[in-house]
Formats: C-alpha cells, sequence, structure tokens
C-alpha cells in the first residue's frame, strides 16, 4: 500500500486499539465472514502508513499474526527493492476521492520468502482502504517459463541431431545450431524458410508430403539427400511427429540426422553378406595354425592359412594378449567360448572387430582349437563413444533431464535430476516418474491420459519419453 502524504491520523491505534473494536460489527454476520475467510488480503492503512486493522488472510498468504502487523509501518514488510516504487504508486484523483491505480510489489513472508502481491484501494477520511491478491504464482510461472525456454535451448543446441520446429504453413519456426551447421546457415537465415528449402535439392512434393504427414500426427521416417550451402550433399534420415503445443497452434517437430557413416558401413555390411562367406576363422591349438574364410576384413577373397602371430598383424598387444588367453583358455575346456573386441592399429579402414570364439572339435568330440567369426564394429564402437560423450555431457548437465520408457519408468537420470528428487542416479533408475515430478507431472499425458512422446518440459525438468537412454 503507498504512503500517504497527509498528516497523521488521530486514531492511530496504540496499544489498546488492538483489543479494541472488532474489524467489522459484530451485528452483521455476513460482512464479518466476508472479512475473516476473504482470501485476498483487506487491510486499512492510516495516512502514515501504519496498519490499523488486517483480516485473517494476511495470517494466511504472509504468515503475520494480526497483532505482528497492526501498529506497525506497512513498507517493514515491504521487500527493500520495491520501498521507492510503493512510496511511488500512483493514486489518481476522482470525484469520490483518491484510488490506488492497480500496483504490484513484493512482501516479506514471515518464514523469509517473499510473496507477490497485487493491490488496488480507495483513501477516505485519512485512511487508506487496501485489498491485495497474492499473485506469486503467475511471476513464478512467468520466471520457470523462461527459464525453460532457456534450457530447452541449451539442451536442443547440445545436441547431435538437427532439429527444426515447422508450423502448419510449413514455416520453419524454430532451429537449432546443429543444424545450421549441417546446412552451413545461419539459425536467423533458416527460420522464417518455407519449401522448397534450400538444403532439400530434391523433388519438392517429397518434401511437403513428409512435412504434411508429420503435421497430420503420422510419424514419418525418410532418407533424402541435403545440401550443404557450398554444394556438397550428405545423406540424411528425417523423421517429422506432431509436436503438442499448449497454444493450440498445429506444429511439427523434424530431425535431420547426418547418416554419411550409417550409409558407408550399411554399405560394407552389403558387401560382406554378398561375398562368398562370412568371416570366420579356425585355430588349431596342436600347430597354431590359423585358417581363414573368404573375409571381407582384408583383400582376400578366399580361404587362406597362416599362423596366429601373422593373423593378429595391426593388432595393439595387450588385445594380442587377451585373444592368446581366450583361445588357449577354450582349448582346455576353462571355457566354452568368448567374446572379444579388438583394436586395429594399421592402415586399414577398419578400426575395430569383434571375434567370438567356440571350441572346435574333431570327429571324435576331441576339443582341437577354436572356431569363430569375426566382424567390423567400427562404426558400433564410434557411436558408442559418441553415445558415451553425449551421456557425460548430459550428465554434468546443470539442467535435470531424464530418459523415461513409455511406462513412464526412468531410464536415465543425469546427475542434475538426480539432485532434483533427492535421491542417488541409482535409485532414480526404474523408478515410475510421475510421483517424482509431482504436480508436473501433468504434462507428461494428453487429455486422455495415455503419455506423450518426445522431450516435454515437466516444472524444472525436461523429460524424453520413450527414448533410449544413453549408455
Amino acid at each position: 500500500m503507498p504512503r500517504s502524504q497527509a498528516g497523521s491520523p488521530a486514531n492511530t491505534p496504540g496499544p489498546a486499539d488492538r483489543d479494541g473494536p472488532p474489524a467489522v460489527a459484530p451485528g452483521d454476520p455476513d460482512i464479518r465472514v466476508f472479512w475473516e475467510r476473504a482470501t485476498e488480503l483487506f487491510a486499512v492503512v492510516g495516512a502514515d502508513g501504519v496498519f490499523l486493522r488486517v483480516n485473517p488472510a494476511w495470517t494466511r498468504v504472509l504468515g503475520w499474526r494480526e497483532e505482528e502487523l497492526i501498529g506497525r509501518s506497512a513498507l517493514e514488510f515491504v521487500h527493500p527493492d520495491d520501498i521507492a516504487l510503493t512510496r511511488g504508486a500512483a493514486v489518481d484523483t476522482t470525484p469520490d476521492g483518491r484510488a490506488l491505480r492497480e500496483m504490484q510489489n513484493r512482501y516479506r513472508h514471515k518464514d523469509g520468502s517473499v510473496r507477490w502481491l497485487r493491490w488496488s484501494g480507495y483513501e477516505e477520511g485519512g485512511r487508506w482502504y487496501g485489498v491485495g491478491r497474492d499473485v506469486t504464482a503467475t511471476h513464478t510461472s512467468h520466471d520457470a517459463l523462461r527459464a525453460s525456454e532457456q534450457r530447452s535451448r541449451a539442451v536442443l543446441d547440445a545436441l547431435r541431431e538437427g532439429l527444426l520446429v515447422v508450423d502448419r504453413d510449413l514455416r520453419v519456426r524454430e532451429a537449432n545450431e546443429r543444424f545450421a551447421e549441417m546446412v552451413g546457415l545461419r539459425v536467423e537465415e533458416i527460420v522464417g524458410l518455407q519449401p522448397p528449402y534450400p538444403w532439400w535439392p530434391h523433388d519438392p512434393q517429397e518434401q511437403e508430403a513428409v512435412l504434411r504427414a508429420g503435421m497430420a500426427a503420422l510419424p514419418v521416417s525418410t532418407e533424402a539427400e541435403f545440401r550443404h550451402r557450398t554444394g556438397a550433399t550428405f545423406p540424411a534420415l528425417v523423421d517429422s511427429v506432431e509436436l503438442p503445443q499448449r497454444s493450440g497452434h498445429p506444429a511439427m517437430l523434424t530431425v535431420i540426422r547426418d547418416i554419411t557413416e550409417l550409409v558407408a558401413a550399411r554399405n560394407r555390411l552389403i558387401e560382406v553378406h554378398e561375398t562368398a562367406e562370412l568371416s570366420s576363422w579356425e585355430w588349431y591349438a596342436a600347430d597354431d595354425r590359423v585358417v581363414v574364410h573368404a573375409t571381407a576384413l582384408s583383400d582376400a577373397r578366399e580361404s587362406y592359412v597362416t599362423d596366429s602371430e601373422n593373423s593378429m598383424a595391426g593388432v595393439i598387444p595387450e588385445h594380442r594378449d587377451a585373444l592368446r588367453r581366450l583361445r588357449e583358455e577354450v582349448a582346455a575346456g576353462v571355457r566354452e567360448g568368448f567374446k572379444l573386441d579388438i583394436r586395429i592399429v594399421d592402415d586399414r579402414p577398419v578400426d575395430w572387430i569383434e571375434l567370438r570364439g567356440r571350441a572346435l572339435r574333431d570327429g571324435r568330440g576331441v576339443v582341437v582349437g577354436v572356431r569363430g567369426s569375426a566382424q567390423d564394429i567400427t562404426a558400433r564402437k564410434r557411436a558408442e563413444a559418441q553415445a558415451r560423450a553425449e551421456a557425460d555431457l548430459l550428465r554434468r548437465l546443470g539442467t535435470p533431464v531424464v530418459a523415461v520408457d513409455a511406462d513412464l519408468r526412468v531410464t536415465y537420470a543425469n546427475d542434475a535430476a538426480a539432485s532434483r528428487f533427492g535421491r542417488s542416479r541409482e535409485d532414480v533408475a526404474g523408478a515410475a516418474v510421475e510421483p517424482l515430478l509431482g504436480e508436473a507431472a501433468a504434462a507428461l499425458r494428453h487429455d486422455d491420459g495415455s503419455p506423450r512422446t518426445g522431450l516435454v518440459e515437466a516444472g524444472e525438468v525436461t523429460v524424453a519419453i520413450d527414448a533410449p537412454p544413453p549408455i
């Protein structure tokens, strides 16, 4: 409430007034009930800014009892940063007297927290009669929304995939930095564009069909050739899904992945399957002989014979030692089989090979060595390393992030999320996420109760629904 510049009223309350007449006449029960049960804060303030009367809502909203307020200046309870604003509140002169324009300021709660109040009131007989409404939730939601948008932008820009948000006119509304990097444009150059997009050079009808299907809430996944600003092209996987909007305006989230490495790996796999046999080998313990059959991991297209040392040329020493030990244990009957990933360090295009081996038996059932297979897992290892790096990034991110399955059970939680829930990451894993989120969990479901999919902001926590967890 503003402090009037008029002189002090003659009836400024003292200690005796606090036990004096009630706030309303006892013979008027309707007004008494209204005064006592109202959710708004009612106050009568003297010209000197001292509280004369307050209703019980002050205790419910701010924690201060009536006897702690009466006789004290209202400015004692105003947040220090808002005192000047309160003193300078705009007051209109009307035919009926002076009236306070709507004003908002912060009051101190008895527990030390702060509440935002919206005030209106009027002056009569040297006293101000004010009504305050607690609008803290509105301010908190606005602050949370801004923080949420900032967190979402940070998460989107940290992702490896390119992301676009497209409205129903197929106009790009948002783009992340990763997509801008993929196509060689700035984000501000991308936002606002409509088909045909410069990064999708072929078949404009295909563009529109994919986007329209996504807008119609049909999940779409297609491969396309995208173009960088320089003219270089790359294969891309385009996934489009409906993006739930609180505003009711339809929009679509499009995820673009550069699948150059995936296509190359797929072509290598096709080549392997076109070979007469998949990569396979036998090691005979008696003479340390290795027979390799039609392998796609070297230039050989027919079987050849070598010894164990030559067969491991280019393998790092510690993996050679591990392979020797495992082969000998199988040949000795200590173990039935093994799986070992070995690293190649020569100039081959293959960096990692997965070896599997089982006991090789002769016609009498006697173990004479090891029979196994070899597979190029270079692409998988690189993807795992990237996933670990991304998982470490998410773990260290200050934004609480969790991944949940279709049943809304936690499959991954970073450190910030675990801290937010007051539990360890191990305790959070596998738990139902809705009890952890409380009221914010409502954002995870559609109006019909079914779970959403994709990224959802649930209060302070970013939730990836039905998404695979990082490694």
